[in-house]
């Protein structure tokens, strides 16, 4: 039964090592009385440990050789008697745990306190993993020498399966109660900008000749169409996160007129609400390398749900610093405050304080989490601290400061910190320029029809492809603006087919995708078919406007004089 051990490492410390050598467990285990500690452990108390199925039973030596095996060893382990005495208990371990020195560890404990126990994976003599509960208990003689140890082996697999499947199901249940909510939540604030998109639009029918109602009903439309966008929107930056799409476009960037840009969106908002906004650290250039449109979605998200959240007369207070070597965005208001429970969800996707009809506050609780992963795709972090309910909020994003020039953001301080055209100085007077608008869509192409005129344009519609070939030659356009998802031959193709024609063909008209296919991929996809910009539907007309002003005059088609 000893062959062989010595040639293994002994894992014991000073205790271990004063024990008896390891043959003598099963004599010393015989002169020991199990009542009063003289005299021999029964013959019936063996017997029955012997027959046990549902639990491994077995003594070790002191160093940690098998001595014993029951029925349930047996059974649970797949090893006979004969196979497993004599063998290091290691041998039931995972090899890169037992590499990594438990057995030791555990006699170690067990002799030191007298009992070690823990849970964790072991292994049956055909491969196989079990989830064991283990005890390893010291036995000592009258004298206090270690003989050995006693080792108790539960199989839960069965158990841990269960309570895995436990917590599934209630993961599963909390995530549709949260889609449930969601959904319900999306239906609310998609529904209610068209109820009044549509009520604004049907009463524009019979009070067509009332400049105020006309007027009111414009803005209206206009403004809820906007919140439409901004819903639209983030489901699709959400869609790319999950999917794993989402990416950012890195640049050198002047992070403090970022934060102003953002600063003066909400500033009318604020101002309706009375609310006084107070910046720190945007009167001077701020260096970062980061994605621009990205870093001011930030900012405003940081901004207006400050706003939102405020009671009127409150003040919100931004503030731009440098810690270290991290560039820190503080947005911190005394408004609301967040009730300290929710605190660790208030970044979480679909997660809100508040829910149901009774809501004060409306949204589909989308911004943070988006804002969360963008801080994160920039090497940075978020946080949010509240003192409680009416106690205020604040939120912070840091990000990395890498390398930058500052003279070269100083000297671009005042350009638009979103990438996209660039506002035209001159206004979008377009009088006589020739515009071939294509689009599938009949309303769509009224839609333009109606803005370039306005504006002393000539537009041509074209509702394919091939119709937008033929204007080509018979039309002779300035400028293209076409929608990029249209049955046939869609407007990557169809840019594809200009681009490839002799430039006194057309070949090198500029171009506008006009599309409701607005990822980043779908932006650098349309860009390396030709087109010049790539705007997403719906689209600010005077961001069309200024595109189309901009384009002629980098491409230098001559206008007519106005």
């Amino acid at each position: 039964m000893n062959n062989g051990r010595e040639d293994l490492a002994d894992p014991s410390r000073a205790d271990l090592e004063k024990a008896s050598p390891p043959g003598d467990l099963e004599d010393r285990i015989h002169s020991l009385d199990a009542d009063v500690g003289s005299g021999v452990i029964p013959t019936t108390f063996r017997v029955l440990i012997e027959s046990i199925k549902d639990y491994a039973i077995f003594m070790l030596d002191p160093r940690g050789y098998v001595a014993t095996w029951n029925a349930g060893a047996a059974r649970i382990k797949g090893y006979a008697s004969h196979e497993i005495i004599g063998r290091h208990f290691s041998t039931f371990y995972p090899p890169e745990v037992a590499a990594q020195g438990v057995c030791e560890m555990e006699l170690e404990v067990a002799a030191r306190d007298g009992r070690f126990e823990d849970e964790g994976w072991r292994l049956r003599k055909d491969g196989s993993h079990f989830w064991a509960n283990v005890v390893i208990t010291a036995l000592r003689d009258e004298t206090g020498a270690l003989v050995g140890f006693a080792k108790v082996t539960r199989d839960l697999t069965e158990r841990r399966k269960a309570e895995h499947d436990r917590l599934e199901l209630a993961r599963m249940q909390e995530a549709s109660r949260l889609k449930d909510q969601f959904l319900a939540t999306i239906s609310h604030e998609i529904r209610t900008p068209l109820n009044a998109i549509f009520g604004w639009a049907s009463l524009l029918k019979t009070a067509a000749d009332d400049p105020a109602t006309v007027e009111k009903a414009a803005d209206t439309i206009v403004r809820n169409a906007e919140a439409q966008i901004t819903i639209v929107d983030d489901m699709l930056d959400m869609s790319r996160i999950v999917t794993g799409k989402l990416r950012i476009e890195v640049s050198q960037v002047d992070f403090a007129q970022i934060v102003g840009d953002a600063l003066e969106v909400v500033r009318p908002a604020a101002e309706a609400r009375e609310i006084s906004l107070e910046s720190e650290g945007l009167d001077r250039p701020f260096a970062l390398v980061g994605d621009a449109v990205r870093l001011q979605q930030i900012a405003w998200n940081f901004l207006s749900n400050a706003v939102k959240f405020s009671n009127r007369g409150g003040t919100v207070r931004v503030q731009l610093s440098r810690r270290d070597s991290a560039a820190e965005l503080r947005v911190e208001d005394n408004g609301r405050g967040i009730a300290r429970d929710f605190l660790p969800y208030v970044f979480e996707p679909f997660h809100q304080a508040e829910h149901g009809p009774a809501r004060r506050v409306g949204g589909i609780g989308l911004g943070l989490a988006i804002v969360k992963h963008i801080v994160e795709l920039h090497g940075g972090s978020v946080s949010a601290t509240s003192d409680g309910p009416g106690q205020g909020a604040a939120f912070t994003a840091s990000f990395p400061i890498r390398a930058v020039a500052p003279t070269q953001i100083g000297a671009a301080r005042g350009q638009p910190a979103a990438a996209g055209p660039a506002r035209s100085e001159t206004g979008s007077r377009l009088e006589g320029v020739r515009v071939l608008a294509v689009d599938d869509d009949p309303d769509a192409r009224e839609i333009l029809q109606a803005l370039f005129r306005t504006r002393g344009a000539v537009i041509r519609l074209a509702g394919s492809a091939s119709e937008a070939r033929e204007a080509l030659s018979s039309f002779e356009p300035d400028i293209i603006i076409s929608d990029i998802g249209m049955p046939g031959e869609d407007g990557y193709q169809l840019m594809q087919s200009v681009r490839a024609l002799p430039k006194d063909k057309g070949g090198a008209l500029p171009a506008i995708a006009l599309t409701a296919y607005a990822y980043q991929e779908d932006r650098r996809r349309a860009l390396a078919a030709g087109f010049n910009y790539h705007l997403a539907k719906p689209v600010n007309h005077e961001d069309l406007l200024r595109a189309v002003d901009n384009l002629i005059k980098v491409t230098g088609v001559r206008r007519p004089p106005m």
